[in-house]
């Protein structure tokens, strides 16, 4: 239970409309994501696949100061793994899912959407997809990040602009792994959009129904 406790940000922003937990079930995926990236990054088993220095320390300070403010307020993927795992354990922890299942469902809708649209040690590019999500989640589909106020902190289309840029001077190959994030942010978008979570109104119907 303590670790459990650990693991959740003292600061988290825990939205109560069903509409806004698609927004943190989206977030708790890009902060698994950058934590996963950057991790590889900084031992070196990745490297950013962009043109210039400048290019990659912009988009490098953005994504790590983005990193930051999701620690700071979003559970992250590990949380909802190990509540999943011991929620046989006692009743509080059984609580404690049920008000996290709409996120779960949420979540799960987007993970499953990249094992269908990215294969076992495909190319691609983490940081890149991040910031697709995130401007297609906003920007076109205008989607609400009043609870995360931050993310309107981020420039969006100049960021991907680099990107775009960058593109036009790469070899076929590496050019459709580009292309290739910007359709499957698009898949990801669009398994969140069509994911359902139904309220369970059995119980409240029963307590009417004794009174």
């Amino acid at each position: 239970m303590n670790a459990l406790a650990n693991s959740c940000p003292t600061n988290r922003i825990k939205p109560k409309l069903l509409r806004e937990v698609k927004t943190e079930a989206l977030l708790v995926f890009i902060r698994t994501t950058l934590e996963e990236f950057f991790y590889k990054l900084d031992e070196q088993e990745v490297q950013f696949q962009l043109g210039s220095e400048e290019d990659v320390e912009t988009i490098s300070l953005t994504l790590r100061t983005l990193l930051e403010q999701l620690q700071e307020s979003v559970v992250s993927s590990t949380y909802l793994r190990s509540l999943i795992a011991n929620i046989h354990k006692n009743s509080t922890l059984k609580i404690i899912a049920k008000r996290e299942e709409p996120l779960m469902v949420y979540y799960d809708s987007i993970v499953k959407g990249l094992e269908i649209q990215l294969r076992n040690g495909q190319h691609w590019m983490p940081e890149l997809m991040v910031l697709a999500l995130l401007s297609e989640w906003i920007v076109e589909e205008e989607k609400s990040v009043f609870l995360y106020s931050f993310l309107k902190e981020i420039n969006y289309l100049e960021l991907l602009t680099i990107y775009d840029k960058t593109k036009l001077h790469l070899k076929d190959e590496k050019r459709e792994i580009i292309m290739h994030m910007y359709r499957l942010s698009s898949e990801l978008i669009r398994h969140l959009k069509q994911s359902h979570y139904k309220i369970n109104n059995n119980n409240s119907k029963k307590k009417k129904r004794r009174k």
